[in-house]
């Protein structure tokens, strides 16, 4: 798949009248020099276990128009990637702009006695710091899931601001909410002790059984104090309100929003505001599930509304995107459609995500991205964007992806990515990607996604050194590893759009 930007021909006559404007002796060059002084607000809206075809933009499963218009005001990049398809390393790696690998975080943080030590490892640096050292306010609201001690705790991390959960995951509702909604996707999920946010609850009607309180890793926190907060609503909805909130509180200066949202993460659980919009939908897990990416829409609106209302959305850099793809060891929840796995597989349905920015100021509305990109590339991006600049002996991994949004570049994208929960191990390189059950044996599953988007046809056999080629590009991108600094779980194997995917970690 060759990389191609799109930008509508009235953009490209726009931004020629505006060369002119700013030309040497006219007065767009006091304009220009004056938006110059002024750098962007950035905000990162991470969704949790969304696959590709759950927003409307990328799909036709239900409409997301508040997610989509992201895309619409700015550009779609039609093959982003993140670099796990689990939750937590692939934060470590969005957040330091390095593939966690670098630095041991190979497998999902969890708090358990044997892994006492488990999160960001003292002294990688995170976006945050980068930007909080350009004199940016910088908060986190949502999930964090990047340890639990001290050391890894958001406001030590560089983020001024934090309001959210440690763990995985968290329940949706509490013993308070009105209207919810929630469901056990099967035996397994039911089996799990009641404290387990996996272990659903069934509830209907105006009287539901209280869910369990929640437990220590999975409380709302508020800020350096640590203070617990019983919040009542629905927290999709409280992550929202909380990311408005930064957004006013901080609209005359420079800042840096992380939009954690652990939805539509395990639990299932929703209002019944959102249940209600899909009668139609027959499948009750199907049901609960669009009902919280409703919810996520009409938060992310808000927080798009926030920034129109705040006069700020000009020149306010927005990444929307998720963190892996979707949950498909829950049946019958995710679509086989345009792509296949999902979220622990590393097909492309679960490490290619939703990935969309906006940028009035500096990116056409209409632009498209047919480039591999990663999330990687979002720090690097921000840090550009805020003039500021990472320490010289840092090793980036991403890179700035203003190059490929206003033209000045090919749109070549990343050449090589390279995905890894050992001892799984698949690469990327042009449109070849070899799937490796194990790293340390020879051969894999190789596939064209140039005619096979969804990996269908394993081409090994017939193509064996293009596996050798890809097997040496692994090897290469070994060198700038370590080993994983904890263990993982145990390894996870399911069936979905009648292939079966490599699966590990849950």
């Amino acid at each position: 798949m060759s990389g191609r930007v799109q930008v509508p021909v009235a953009v490209v006559l726009l931004m020629a009248v505006l060369a002119i404007a700013c030309s040497p002796g006219g007065n767009g060059g006091e304009q220009e020099a004056s938006a110059d002084a002024s750098p962007p607000n950035i905000v990162v809206i991470l969704a949790d276990d969304l696959g590709y075809a759950d927003v409307s933009i990328y799909g036709d499963r239900l409409q997301t128009p508040n997610i989509d218009r992201i895309g619409r005001e700015g550009a779609v990049f039609t093959q982003g990637y993140v670099t796990t398809p689990v939750c937590s390393p692939a934060r470590a790696a969005l957040l330091t702009g390095r593939y966690q690998q670098r630095y041991g975080f190979e497998y999902n943080a969890r708090q358990a006695p044997e892994v006492p030590d488990v999160g960001l490892i003292a002294g990688e640096l995170t976006i945050a710091d980068h930007l909080r050292a350009a004199d940016y306010a910088t908060g986190i609201v949502g999930k964090w899931h990047l340890g639990f001690k001290d050391e890894h705790y958001p406001t030590n991390r560089g983020f001024d601001e934090f309001y959210g959960h440690l763990s995985g995951a968290t329940r949706f509702i509490n013993r308070r909410t009105e209207g919810a909604v929630s469901m056990s996707a099967d035996e397994e999920f039911r089996s799990r002790p009641p404290e387990d946010p996996r272990a659903d609850l069934v509830v209907r009607g105006s009287e539901p059984p209280a869910p369990p309180e929640r437990r220590a890793g999975n409380l709302i926190l508020r800020g350096p104090e640590k203070t617990v907060v019983d919040e009542p609503a629905y927290i999709t909805d409280v992550f929202g309100d909380e990311s408005v909130d930064f957004i006013r509180r901080h609209a005359d200066e420079p800042f840096f929003l992380y939009s954690a949202f652990n939805a539509p993460h395990s639990p299932f659980q929703v209002t019944e505001e959102y249940y209600d919009r899909f009668p139609d939908e027959e499948h009750e897990l199907r049901r609960i599930y669009f009902g919280m990416i409703a919810a996520l829409d009409d938060a992310v609106g808000r927080i798009l509304d926030a920034l129109d209302e705040t006069g700020i959305a000009d020149n306010t850099l927005v990444v929307f995107l998720s963190d892996n793809g979707c949950a498909g060891y829950f049946p019958g929840l995710c679509s086989c459609e345009p792509l296949s796995g999902g979220k622990l597989t590393y097909y492309e349905g679960g490490v290619r995500v939703p990935y969309l920015l906006r940028w009035p100021a500096a990116v056409a509305a209409g632009t498209t991205i047919d480039a591999p990109v990663s999330t990687l590339d979002i720090l690097p991006t921000a840090l550009a964007a805020a003039g500021g600049a990472a320490p010289a002996d840092l090793e980036l991994d991403g890179r700035d992806l203003m190059p490929l949004l206003d033209g000045s570049a090919e749109a070549t994208g990343h050449g090589r990515l390279v995905w890894r929960n050992y001892p799984t191990v698949a690469v990327r390189s042009g449109d070849l990607k070899l799937i490796k059950p194990n790293q340390d044996e020879p051969g894999g599953f190789l596939y064209d996604l140039s005619t096979d988007v969804r990996e269908q046809t394993d081409l090994a056999t017939e193509r064996p050194e293009e596996v050798a080629n890809l097997e040496a590009v692994i090897e290469e991108w070994r060198a700038i590893t370590v080993e994983p600094a904890w263990t993982r779980r145990r390894p996870v194997v399911y069936s979905i759009c009648n292939i079966e995917p490599i699966g590990f970690e849950n």
